[in-house]
């Protein structure tokens, strides 16, 4: 029920008779219920390689690198927002960042982690090349473990061949000041990565998993 306002007849003194009992008195005011901390979100910047006239690889029957790393993003992109991620993409659409735009989207938005998604080629004449490889800057010990926690989800996830977490000199993983990671989800150019990747429940597969690692990452590390 609510309180009693001074000027109800339940706190008047004026509404008692002479027989009755004494006033009640009027409750204490309520302590205000303690804030909530303020929330302290930590942001994951996703780079879906390539867009626009750079297609990336061109995979067997058609797959185009662009158009498989996009849809991989976006659905990363809501599962990790789902766990209270503040994502930004360096693109939603069909358009091309320059390298640098992508880096400068991640300082621009001091970035707790940027991992960037791209898919793998050789020649399209060796479709026996299949497999996942994760990678990071030479050296980056927080981004060595990014890395492997993005590689043993997807592991975890689905049936890929494990080519493991290696180091490169990538321009974005050279020149973002955060933990960075780029992952290569399979080889257009591999027969049976090339059939996975065409399917938009193995990729969903891969974004939960990419999202999963990244979630990982960040539990252990405390940010």
């Amino acid at each position: 029920p609510p309180s009693a306002s001074p000027s109800s007849p339940l706190s008047s003194p004026t509404s008692q008779s002479s027989d009755s009992q004494p006033p009640t008195p009027n409750p204490q005011p309520l302590t205000p219920n303690p804030q909530p901390p303020a929330p302290n979100p930590r942001i994951v910047v996703l780079d879906p390689g390539h867009g626009d006239s750079d297609t990336g690889a061109i995979g067997l029957n058609g797959l185009v690198e662009k158009d498989v790393v996009l849809p991989i993003a976006l659905e990363a992109a809501e599962a990790l927002k789902q766990r209270g991620i503040q994502v930004v993409l360096t693109r939603s659409d069909d358009r091309f960042p320059t390298l640098n735009d992508r880096v400068q989207v991640a300082e621009q938005a001091k970035a707790n982690v940027f991992v960037s998604i791209h898919g793998n080629a050789l020649s399209t004449d060796q479709p026996d090349a299949n497999g996942l490889e994760t990678y990071h800057y030479p050296g980056s010990v927080s981004g060595a473990s990014l890395a492997q926690a993005i590689q043993t989800s997807i592991l975890h996830s689905v049936d890929v061949r494990d080519r493991g977490v290696r180091q490169a000199n990538f321009y974005v993983l050279r020149h973002t000041s955060m933990p960075a990671a780029l992952v290569e989800v399979g080889f257009l150019t591999g027969q049976q990565d090339s059939q996975n990747l065409s399917q938009p429940d193995y990729r969903s597969k891969l974004a939960r998993a990419i999202a999963n690692g990244i979630l990982q990452y960040i539990a252990g590390t405390g940010y």
